[in-house]
């Protein structure tokens, strides 16, 4: 494996000095025999390292010589890479002066000639010595070996090839449905119970978990999920930083453990939570013990569960577990799961031959799934029965001793070694550098490749390195030595993860290049590594001493915590990539600017650095810049030519970038009143891509310069957003500008047209009347994904739209003056688009073919939306996809368009529509699951076919899983409500003639939360009877006459009444002097809230017999003033939680310290006085 390494170094340093040999610059012209002589000898040490790979020889000798070549060739990439930026510098000289002998004025060519000279010398020397060594060990150079690099690189693969569905896990549905049952489960004595699911390694624990964890029946169980990767990092306040992370999605970085257990129980009050902890290896029963104790302090509600994925038994029993043994799979499943990946589409052809070959492969990974998903990988690649031998016949490897049988180590070796090309080799191996378990983002991982000299597109190739890259990424994933790919809208990965089984063979062939050093400051490092990943917390930040103690010739660092900058500057010259954070300045050293082989510097989380020094345009080899708080770039920023990407959280304006013609991200530019920031500086940048935001402001807009932006050109511009100043850039201080006049805004529009293959537009806060020609135009967004229109509330045309066949969201919000939403709408004017064919002459046309979300928001002058219509076809589909459908604020919209079956809609909310009167014109609504309609008094009914008596309408709400009801007072057409039997959650407010025909509801009998607010002889009979009703809210209007409790059962000793209740919340009964007696009978209990009872007085002694009570709410109780006695609530022994909200009386009497009846409340943990 050590030769793999070394070659891809000799192929790179090979690469730059025939790149060097061609250069005509006087700098190289008296050195270019030295140059040609490297050339040669790199030539011969690659066809040994061809005859070593081919003679497969293992042994001491040969393992340090490769390590001493490994060392050579860093010597020497070093030694070109600094020849190569006075290369640069002098094209950076020469372009600014337009003299090359400016240049040679300004520095000393000769005396750099001679310092190369000697360094290429001492290199050449080595290289002789590497050479006699090797013929000593019996290598003899390979033949034909070409001197010329032409690395193999992967042909671009097709984006449908498989990643390994996590959701289609074979073999382990009995598993889920265990420990499914294990989380919902209330049998269980003490609290917090933990369920551990234990394995060997790549057993699939993790996958289990995350099916488990996604479950809807799990999802609606638990209040609050919480994931974390513990893996060997097992210190109580990282674990609860990253829970109050998860729940408040805010970076958190706490050391006092007191405040984190504050701040959970603030976000964790009286929820029920699951809490996964995944590849645990902790055995410490004191860490845990602590973690147990700071999560039982958060005081959540009964029912919380902890689940752990683990190889150890013995870490299980440490937490005292529940244990689920997870084995391996049959010999069935596992053949499914092969079948899966290397047969998949794309793959190898199924034939009797491979079937054979690959049933005694399988046979050798023992059951194990990531094994077989390795392998699988490996396989789906070979296309040829040989190939297929090959990998069987690796008995050297399937039998290795080393391995002790282990049949996961033996699958990723052999997908190692069949990657196809070194460098991605290589690249395999750099990603040991991260921690185990690390969410890599995609762009970043290939980034550091391209840094790091990985990616060397071949002679004369089209493709850029972030195309080979990505490529490669998908390689890796494709073969399982990545797994877990998250993808955003376009399909495109964004980031994934490496098993940690992987992740030690990667450190193992990085040949401990990669060292990581995870919070341990004191550990000595490898006097070899090349790439260093050190992290510390803020108690142990790098000292002076600990850099004398690292390798001097790093090319990666990545580094948390240190207030000697400069030092780290100083010491690392030759580092390639950088990356801090928690930095004491504002300002980054003029040091900085020394580092001359310096390619990828990320201080996003540096958050005091606002500011980079001038020196840091001398950074000529700088390829990506990541930043955060940055507020202005240096003068001169122009000079970093190869930047190709410029990734920044924070909006500021960005003079003279026109000479990054290498950038290919950009994530914002403000358009100012500068002349170096206007538009006309993205003229050149056609390699731009990704994401790209434009902010204008008043008086900044130049109509020549704007035209020149050439948008049209840059056809990797995956997303596109045009702001004319708002909301979205309100951090921006120093820029108060009032938008851009009406009158020009169209103008703007038209002249930043984008590139046909865009995929995301948004516009924001324009005043334009119209929409561009482009928008108009038929099909120049052919390729549109998603179409965001906000605040265009001078616009009164809609956008068309209908025929883009890969169109998936729409959401248009405050387009105010559009009246009518007509055929432009649906492209009907263009007869372009989908359409297939059936048994009469004309073709079927489809409309919106791909649209998955239509959101409509606040457009007050709607009149009207008519159906579409196209003449020459005999049938319009339309909408077949659409999911969600959301309109909000359509005032005076009365009728919605016939929009076909909607077979796929699932959710369904419309809001504030005054004058609707009934919904979209369809049929059935089959897969319809979540239905809100809020405010709409003028509804009638939900049954939307054009005939009522439709047969399809008999299904009608069947799948409904959320139905949302409010302020309807005429809505009388709604489904029978035994036709409901899938309603998990129902709410209705102000929609009393719906409750007139739903006299009962013990029919649901999957109804888990209902809130009703009527007149109190509209209540639905049978509630009690809901076996599955876990929350009831019900409340009357202000005026109910009644001075007692309308309850409509009068059991009060029925064992089978509320069986599942556990919150109960009564609201409204002003008149009414005390408590419905027939609550005692609900015994499981749990919550309870009591509002608006004015005539309520005492609470009863009763209260103290609730079991399970573990919150009490009183609001607005006017004369409320006396609880039950001390004795009562003593008897509550699992109350938490008492709130008292705006009850002056009971305030008055029970307030701390002060209240003349304080002492018998002092006892629970949690009081809320409001």
């Amino acid at each position: 494996m050590s030769e793999a390494a070394v070659g891809v170094v000799t192929e790179v340093v090979l690469g730059k000095v025939v790149a060097l040999v061609t250069q005509k610059i006087t700098l190289v012209c008296g050195m270019k025999n030295k140059l040609k002589k490297l050339e040669e000898k790199l030539g011969t040490i690659q066809a040994l390292l061809s005859d070593a790979h081919s003679k497969q020889i293992n042994s001491n000798i040969l393992q340090h010589w490769l390590k001493k070549l490994k060392l050579i060739a860093f010597d020497a990439d070093i030694v070109l890479d600094e020849f190569g930026y006075e290369l640069l510098r002098q094209k950076i000289q020469t372009r600014k002066w337009d003299k090359v002998r400016s240049f040679f004025s300004s520095s000393n060519p000769l005396s750099f000639r001679v310092k190369m000279a000697h360094k290429i010398e001492g290199i050449l020397l080595s290289l002789d010595e590497a050479y006699n060594e090797s013929r000593e060990i019996g290598l003899q150079p390979a033949e034909q070996i070409s001197t010329c690099p032409n690395p193999i690189e992967i042909q671009l693969t097709d984006p449908t090839n498989p990643f390994v569905d996590e959701l289609k896990i074979v073999g382990r549905g009995d598993d889920i449905s265990a420990v499914k049952k294990m989380l919902t489960s209330s049998d269980y004595k003490s609290d917090l119970p933990v369920i551990a699911i234990v394995g060997m390694a790549g057993q699939g624990k993790t996958t289990l978990a995350q099916l488990v964890y996604n479950n809807d029946e799990v999802v609606r169980h638990f209040e609050k999920r919480i994931w974390i990767c513990v893996s060997d990092d097992f210190k109580v306040e990282r674990l609860l930083n990253e829970m109050l992370e998860s729940l408040t999605r805010n970076k958190v970085e706490m050391t006092n453990t007191e405040t984190l257990v504050n701040k959970l129980q603030e976000n964790l009050k009286e929820k029920r939570y699951l809490l996964v902890l995944d590849d645990v290896w902790n055995d410490d029963q004191d860490k845990w013990e602590s973690m147990r104790k700071c999560l039982l302090n958060a005081r959540s509600s009964k029912g919380s569960k902890i689940m752990v994925t683990t190889r150890s038994v013995t870490v299980a029993e440490v937490m005292n577990s529940n244990l689920h043994h997870l084995q391996t799979l049959s010999s069935d499943y596992s053949w499914m799961l092969f079948e899966k990946i290397a047969f998949a589409e794309g793959g190898a052809i199924r034939t009797r031959a491979l079937v054979d070959i690959g049933q005694r492969i399988v046979k050798r990974c023992g059951g194990v799934p990531l094994a077989i998903k390795v392998i699988g990988g490996l396989l789906y690649s070979k296309k040829d029965e040989w190939e297929w031998l090959e990998i069987d016949n690796s008995t050297e490897i399937w039998n290795n001793p080393n391995s002790g049988g282990d049949k996961i180590s033996s699958s990723i070796k052999l997908s190692y070694d069949h990657l196809p090309s070194l460098s991605l080799k290589q690249c395999f191996a750099a990603c040991s550098i991260f921690p185990k378990d690390t969410l890599m983002n995609k762009d970043i991982l290939v980034q550091m490749w391209m840094a790091q000299g990985l990616i060397n597109p071949p002679n004369g190739s089209r493709l850029q390195m972030e195309d080979i890259g990505s490529n490669y990424v998908n390689v890796l994933l494709r073969c399982s030595l990545l797994q877990d790919p998250e993808k955003d809208l376009f399909n495109n990965v964004t980031c994934c993860k490496m098993h940690d089984v992987v992740h030690d063979f990667s450190l193992q062939v990085s040949d401990n290049h990669c060292f990581n050093m995870m919070d341990k400051s004191h550990a000595t490092v490898d006097a070899k590594a090349m790439h260093l990943l050190l992290i510390s917390d803020t108690k142990k930040m790098i000292k002076k001493k600990d850099l004398k103690e690292m390798p001097s010739k790093l090319r990666t660092l990545f580094l948390n915590g240190s207030a000697y900058i400069k030092d780290i500057l100083a010491s690392f010259r030759y580092l390639s990539i950088l990356n801090v954070n928690d930095f004491r300045t504002r300002v980054l050293p003029n040091e900085i600017g020394e580092m001359k082989l310096l390619r990828y510097l990320d201080i996003v989380d540096a958050y005091k650095i606002s500011r980079l020094p001038d020196h840091f345009t001398k950074l000529y080899n700088l390829q990506t810049l990541r930043v955060n708080h940055l507020e202005e770039i240096p003068k001169g920023f122009g000079n970093l030519i190869n930047l190709r990407h410029f990734s920044m959280k924070r909006a500021f304006p960005l003079f003279g970038i026109r000479q990054l013609t290498n950038l290919r991200t950009l994530s914002f530019f403000i358009v100012s009143q500068d002349k170096k920031c206007q538009l006309e500086e993205l003229e050149n940048l056609d390699n731009l891509g990704g994401v790209l935001k434009i902010l204008l402001f008043k008086n900044a807009w130049c109509p020549e310069s704007t035209r020149k932006a050439n948008l049209w050109r840059k056809s990797s511009i995956q997303s596109l957003e045009l702001y004319w100043e708002g909301e979205f850039f309100s951090n921006i201080d120093s820029i108060r500008e009032e938008g851009v006049e009406n009158q020009n805004a169209l103008e703007i529009l038209e002249d930043l047209k984008p590139h046909p293959s865009l995929k995301c537009l948004k516009i924001k806060n324009c005043k334009c009347s119209t929409l561009p020609s482009w928008m108009i135009t038929k099909n120049h967004l052919y390729n549109i994904v998603k179409i965001e229109l906000e605040n265009l509330n001078y616009c009164e045309q809609m956008p068309s739209l209908g025929t883009l066949p890969y169109l998936q969201i729409i959401e248009i919000h405050f387009l105010g003056r559009v009246k009518r939403i007509g055929q432009e709408f649906y492209s009907c004017t263009n007869l372009d688009g989908a359409s297939r064919s059936n048994n009469s002459k004309e073709a079927i046309r489809i409309l919106f073919p791909a649209l998955r979300k239509l959101e409509l928001v606040s457009m007050d002058d709607l009149l009207e939306w008519s159906d579409a219509m196209i003449p020459s076809c005999s049938s319009i589909e339309i909408l077949p996809r659409l999911e969600d459908f959301l309109l909000t604020n359509l005032p005076e919209l009365a009728l919605l368009p016939y929009m076909g079956e909607l077979v796929c809609l699932q959710r369904l909310e419309i809001m504030n529509c005054k004058k609707l009167t009934r919904l979209p014109n369809s049929k059935g609504l089959p897969s319809l699951q979540e239905l809100n309609i809020y405010d709409c008094p003028n509804l009638t009914t939900l049954l939307s076919s054009h005939d009522e008596s439709d047969e399809s309408l008999q299904g009608f709400g069947s799948v409904i899983k959320t139905l949302y009801l409010y302020k309807c007072p005429n809505l009388v057409g709604v489904p029978e409500i035994h036709s409901l039997q899938s309603l998990r959650d129902l709410y209705v407010d102000g929609c009393d003639r719906v409750l007139e025909s739903w006299t009962s509801l013990e029919t649901l009998t999957s109804l888990e939360e209902l809130q009703i607010y009527s007149s109190s002889h509209l209540w639905p009979k049978h509630l009690q009877y809901l076996k599955s009703l876990e929350k009831l809210q019900i409340g009357v209007n202000d005026d109910e006459p009644f001075d007692y409790f309308p309850w409509n059962y009068s059991s009060t000793n029925d064992a089978s009444t509320f069986v599942s209740l556990k919150s109960l919340t009564l609201i409204g009964w002003r008149n009414v002097k005390s408590l419905p007696e027939q609550i005692q009978c609900i015994s499981g209990l749990r919550e309870l809230r009591i509002q608006k009872f004015d005539g309520l007085e005492t609470l009863p002694e009763w209260l103290g017999n609730f079991p399970c009570l573990e919150s009490l709410e009183l609001w607005l109780c006017e004369n409320l003033k006396q609880l039950p006695s001390a004795e009562a609530l003593q008897r509550l022994t699992t109350l938490q939680a008492l709130t008292i909200d705006r009850c002056p009386l009971l305030q008055q009497r029970y307030s701390k310290y002060s209240g003349a009846e304080w002492h018998k409340i002092a006892h629970i943990p949690k009081l809320y006085f409001l």
